[in-house]
């Protein structure tokens, strides 16, 4: 009985303390012993102690944007870390002071893109700068340090969607770096290839009006024809040849380009080009110049031969 009695005091004080925010001199003023008043700072640092481990929740249950807030919050870098278990490590030597702050925040804001991925108009923006810079530093004048630092600024994800547009598998690739080689050796070698770098060896490439453009004013600066598929999504025949046409691109290899442009999208070039059915697949050679056409469907040998028939 006396122990209970004892402890109401310390507990009443104690919630006091915890409610009003009162120091040891306030405790002292309600003339308890000083003995008494040691138990309460003992309490009460035991319970700020609980506390304090109670809020460093176990960072595996944590959300990546809870674990990324909390990093900087502490002003730790995580712009190296790729995943959620690099991110979970982080956090970890963060709270056990093995990582030293960043001043910078740039670092961490862009890993914060790349982890969760979402897309934002500045990325987009990017991502054009990118498309544009490559499609203007194409054939002899291909700028690859000008490339790498585009690239270099888009996100991981776009990086993997460009490469994977391009069939280029990026698995592998665990770095940010090896992703940014990788699609910038590809657009290397379609710029080598395609007068506009949207074409690319072996490959049926769907591409614009500039494209087109390019890729016939321009052709003398890769010595290879042209083989262009003039097609409508409405087509039937167009739908059907497309995969013959994929086919033939594989063949032909680095040869001849390989491209198509939809006619609903570009009327101007079906009009320029005297499209009068679909699908019109024409022949364009080195310099060109437009030296054999055939309208409807054709499989894959049909195309070849057609690219053969230009040059007999």
């Amino acid at each position: 009985m006396t122990a209970n009695t004892s402890s109401t005091p310390l507990a009443l004080l104690l919630l006091l303390l915890a409610i009003f925010g009162l120091s040891c001199q306030d405790v002292a003023a309600f003339g308890l012993p000083r003995t008494s008043t040691r138990a309460i700072v003992q309490q009460q640092r035991l319970f700020s102690t609980v506390s304090t481990a109670d809020v460093d929740e176990d960072p595996t249950t944590m959300r990546l944007g809870e674990i990324q807030a909390e990093l900087k919050g502490m002003k730790v870098s995580y712009a190296d870390c790729f995943d959620k278990e690099s991110l979970v490590k982080r956090l970890k030597d963060a709270r056990a002071g093995l990582v030293q702050p960043s001043e910078s925040k740039e670092g961490s804001d862009s890993r914060d893109d790349n982890v969760s991925g979402t897309s934002t108009e500045t990325s987009k923006a990017k991502a054009k700068s990118s498309s544009t810079s490559a499609t203007t530093s194409s054939a002899s004048s291909f700028d690859r340090e000008a490339v790498l630092s585009d690239l270099r600024s888009l996100r991981v994800k776009e990086l993997r969607t460009r490469l994977s547009e391009r069939s280029i598998r990026w698995a592998g690739l665990l770095e940010k770096e090896d992703l940014v080689r990788a699609l910038a050796d590809a657009m290397e070698r379609a710029a080598n290839f395609s007068p506009s770098g949207a074409l690319e060896p072996g490959k049926a490439t769907d591409i614009t009006d500039e494209q087109l453009d390019a890729e016939i004013t321009r052709a003398a600066e890769t010595g290879t024809p042209l083989l262009l598929d003039v097609y409508a999504t409405w087509c039937g025949p167009c739908q059907m040849m497309a995969p013959q046409l994929s086919a033939a691109a594989a063949e032909l290899g680095e040869k001849v380009r390989v491209a198509k442009i939809d006619s609903d999208k570009y009327p101007e070039w079906a009009s320029r080009l005297r499209v009068g059915g679909l699908p019109t697949v024409l022949v364009f050679d080195a310099e060109g110049k437009e030296v054999n056409r055939v309208e409807g469907a054709l499989m894959k040998d049909g195309l070849l031969d057609l690219v053969v028939n230009a040059y007999d």
